[in-house]
């Protein structure tokens, strides 16, 4: 329910439309249905304060944690189960932690943005955390991934704090942000199941 009017928060139509582009940034996926699966899961919870955005979620997939952690560290395959992104390269890698360069286009209704994210990610015994520092979309991205296996199932935790460099209606990206969050989740189910199951 929408409780006060886009257009009186930005001052105009024109300015409203901008804002509805730029929160698009944030789309993953967009058009992917949520899955069944899904429905056994707590929501993600997307919480706001100050201009800083805090997304949590816990979900579990089928297969092993080692399938898990292949898809969420095959970082140059990630357009390939992640349609919103582009262009995800490895320019720098390390025993624990590799740089990632990312180039994603979201899309909301005619409009559409490119985004940039240069990501430091370390790795380390089940948990990833990456944080962006180039800076060019966002003021501060940053969050972890935990892969863990519990009561014979993988659960995996995500976690992001982000700032976004541009003005949008804080209920607008709050609802995107927790419906993008479902559709990661179903992107991943889908890899990870690919990949646990038997050639």
């Amino acid at each position: 329910m929408f409780l006060t009017d886009p257009f009186a928060i930005t001052g105009g139509r024109r300015r409203a439309r901008r804002c509805l582009a730029w929160t698009a940034v944030l789309v993953c996926g967009i058009g992917s249905p949520v899955s069944a699966d899904q429905a056994s899961d707590p929501a993600p919870v997307v919480r706001a304060a100050r201009g800083i955005y805090v997304v949590a979620a816990e979900f579990s997939v089928p297969g092993p944690v080692a399938a898990a952690l292949a898809a969420l560290t095959d970082y140059e395959n990630i357009p390939r189960f992640m349609p919103a992104v582009k262009t995800s390269t490895v320019v720098e890698r390390g025993d624990d932690y590799a740089v990632v360069e990312q180039e994603a286009v979201a899309t909301f209704m005619l409009f559409s943005k490119r985004i940039h994210l240069e990501l430091e990610v370390r790795e380390d015994s089940g948990t990833l955390r990456f944080i962006d520092r180039s800076g060019k979309s966002f003021e501060c991205y940053q969050g972890t991934w935990t892969v863990s296996e519990r009561g014979g199932h993988t659960v995996i935790g995500y976690h992001l704090t982000a700032k976004p460099s541009f003005e949008v209606p804080s209920f607008l990206l709050k609802r995107l942000l927790k419906r993008d969050a479902l559709q990661m989740i179903d992107h991943l189910r889908t890899e990870i199941a690919a990949r646990a199951a038997p050639r």
